[in-house]
């Protein structure tokens, strides 16, 4: 090797392997700064949400409390309805049981609608491997045959010879790369067999060998690591902004599934009530008719009818509701094997909780400011308004870019083309200068850092926005819980006196009690009354018990624990065809 290479040469070859070393350590350093620029984001964040916890007043944390005491609700109490309502409503019908779980499991494996917002953060991944893109190592190899005839104006050209006839075959192979730092690198070896019929082209036919290293490297505009960065880290970004945005969808779809269960067991809660409703009714008709020929009236009579006709109707609206209501979960969870004939009926297995939750509104609000995936999502793409306004403010400086190229060539007669690459190495050579260019109007750079600027400020106004609706969303849901199970304790306080008011009236009124029973048929009147408000206080307590269970899960929602609460995480699989998915699944429990 030391016959071949001198000692300047041998630098140069040294240079080189210290080039391509730079190339692959690029990478390495540059995913370290990307974990610790992570680090820095979610501290940044922490201060942002304590900041916001602060701002919390002693007003803001008041719960509604009823004016009147309220009657406790038993703690074994369970409504009546309820056995009815977890058996089979339908004749003929074949019951298919689910818990809300079990239909958690179900959207989250076979929704579309989750299929569609799973696939947004891998969309918006890709977006990181093509910045990343700028950074690629290229190896390239051009090769050429070319042939120049072209006349001679001057003799000084050819030394005789009317026309100057060329021919040459060339082959240039390296790499080149962009660097971290914005520098623009090549490495090449461009070797050339040349043929001319010039007197001046000595030897006539010759062999050329040139070693190049070349790098550009930015002084000003689009120098720096920082500025090269921006690119990945913007794209990184966009795809933690897809991430939260696909647990804030999942989050409201999950949320549309529980209100769905819940609103099929209050259709099936209020068919209950209604087929007892009828039931009742008709069983006061039969009373009345059998009567008839001793002391009923017929406009008594009558009015039984009416009210037994009338309550029929909303029977049949009540058991075309619960099949509005199968139909509705079917359609969230898109299950083929949930419902798959119109003679399943799908019924529920978990009954509404009637506990009181108690609720510490600044705990919860302290909670939603560091899950809310809005949050996040507002300040990273705040932080990327930032990092945009830095690149543009970098574009607006003039380009001066160092220029550094070191070479060695070599030269030889038209044997062998190897000869003249052996040669080469003889012959070192360098070159080294300053590439300036100054935009007088610069209107393009200065345009943009000014829309940057612009972006930025609305990025904060909208990070204080989500921030704001984040606050007054979690107060709603908050007092909303508080408010559903107290306005509970009433309706159960309500259903208790109007089934006090039917037993009492049913009791009062005996038709075949004495000779004619005349004096007792004015309790007819009330006692249907009685009847029509006894339902309605079963449904309005079925109808809260309900929104009491949608309300503590929309709370946890509006923590942004929804996920949490359920025991989900987000995993990374492949599907047959090789693409990555993102499935919700069940925690393993240790």
């Amino acid at each position: 090797m030391d016959r071949i290479l001198p000692n300047d040469a041998r630098g140069l070859v040294v240079l080189s392997v210290l080039a391509c070393l730079l190339l692959a350590s690029c990478q390495d350093r540059f995913d370290a700064e990307d974990k610790a620029f992570a680090r820095a984001e979610q501290q940044q964040l922490a201060a942002e949400f304590k900041s916001q916890i602060a701002m919390l007043t002693t007003a803001e944390k008041q719960l509604p409390v009823p004016a009147a005491k309220p009657v406790k609700i038993p703690a074994g109490f369970s409504p009546p309805w309820n056995k009815a309502v977890a058996g089979t409503l339908f004749v003929g019908a074949k019951p298919a049981r689910h818990s809300l779980e079990d239909l958690f499991a179900r959207t989250l494996k076979h929704s579309k609608q989750i299929k569609v917002f799973s696939d947004l953060p891998l969309i918006r991944e890709t977006g990181i491997r093509e910045a990343r893109g700028r950074f690629d190592t290229h190896a390239f190899v051009e090769t050429f045959y070319s042939l120049t005839n072209e006349p001679v104006g001057s003799t000084l050209k050819t030394g005789g010879p009317s026309r100057f006839h060329e021919y040459q075959t060339s082959l240039e192979a390296g790499i080149k790369k962009k660097l971290i730092t914005g520098a623009d690198l090549k490495f090449s070896q461009w070797l050339a067999r040349t043929t001319s019929n010039s007197v001046f082209f000595v030897p006539h036919r010759q062999a050329t060998a040139r070693l190049a290293l070349m790098i550009t490297q930015p002084l000003l505009k689009g120098a720096g690591v920082k500025y090269n960065r921006s690119f990945i880290r913007i794209a990184k970004i966009d795809s933690q902004v897809a991430r939260s945005e696909f647990v804030r969808q999942a989050e409201a779809h999950l949320l549309e599934v529980n209100r769905a269960y819940w609103s099929l067991y209050l259709a099936r809660a209020l068919c209950v009530q209604k087929r007892k409703l009828v039931a009742d009714t008709a069983a006061l008709v039969d009373k009345l008719a059998k009567r008839t020929d001793i002391d009923t009236m017929q406009s008594q009579l009558k009015r039984a009818r009416s009210a037994l006709a009338s309550r029929q109707a909303e029977l049949v609206r009540a058991e075309m509701a619960v099949k509005n209501a199968e139909d509705r979960i079917k359609a969230l969870i898109n299950d083929p094997d949930l419902l798959p004939s119109g003679k399943v009926e799908l019924v529920p297995t978990d009954m509404p909780s009637m506990a009181e939750l108690k609720v510490d509104m600044k705990q919860a609000a302290a909670v939603a400011l560091e899950n809310r995936p809005e949050i996040r999502q507002a300040f990273m793409q705040f932080k990327a308004a930032m990092i945009r306004r830095d690149m543009a403010k970098n574009e607006v400086l003039p380009k001066l870019d160092l220029v550094l190229e070191a070479a060695i060539s070599g030269l030889d007669n038209a044997g062998p083309i190897t000869a003249a690459y052996d040669d080469q190495w003889r012959h070192p050579g360098f070159r080294i200068g300053l590439v300036f260019d100054y935009p007088v109007e610069n209107n393009t750079a200065e345009a943009r850092l000014l829309r940057r600027k612009l972006e930025l400020r609305q990025q904060l106004s909208q990070l204080r926005t989500t921030v704001d609706t984040v606050l007054l969303e979690v107060k709603i849901a908050a007092r909303e819980v508080v408010t559903r199970y107290h306005e509970m304790q009433a309706r159960y306080q309500a259903l208790r006196a109007a089934e006090e008011d039917v037993r009492i009236l049913a009791k009062r009124w005996e038709p075949f009690a004495g000779a004619d029973g005349r004096g007792t048929m004015g309790y007819l009147r009330l006692l249907i009354d009685a009847q029509e408000r006894l339902a309605q206080a079963q449904q309005d307590l079925a109808a809260s018990t309900a929104s009491y269970n949608v309300a503590l899960v929309n709370l946890q929602r509006a923590q942004g624990t929804l996920l949490s609460y359920q025991d989900l995480k987000i995993t990374r699989t492949k599907d047959k065809d090789d693409l990555p998915v993102l499935n919700l699944e069940k925690k393993k429990k240790p």
